[in-house]
């Protein structure tokens, strides 16, 4: 049982981390953006009518990476445990 939630922590630290690092660069382009106005406003017919921000990924999804990642750390802890409670060889030749 511990495995299962040791697992479960690692998933989720996996994906706070991978949100944490998007939410940066967002952060990082959002700052560091410098619009062209002379260009821009030159070209106006090419300015698009809308503006989107962002994409949607169904919730799903996201639930899927968290169970996908919650057994791969699961494996990973497994073959850890096993790999260092193999016992050591002591043969005399």
């Amino acid at each position: 049982m511990k495995i299962v939630w040791q697992s479960l922590l690692g998933a989720a630290v996996i994906h706070i981390l991978y949100f944490a690092a998007a939410m940066s660069v967002g952060y990082v382009k959002t700052i560091t953006y410098k619009p062209n106005f002379s260009a821009a406003w030159e070209h106006a017919e090419n300015l698009p009518n809308a503006v989107a921000f962002g994409s949607v990924t169904s919730p799903l999804w996201y639930g899927g990476t968290f169970l996908a990642a919650a057994i791969v750390c699961g494996l990973l802890l497994v073959g850890y445990k096993k790999l260092t409670t193999l016992p050591l060889r002591t043969e005399k030749f």
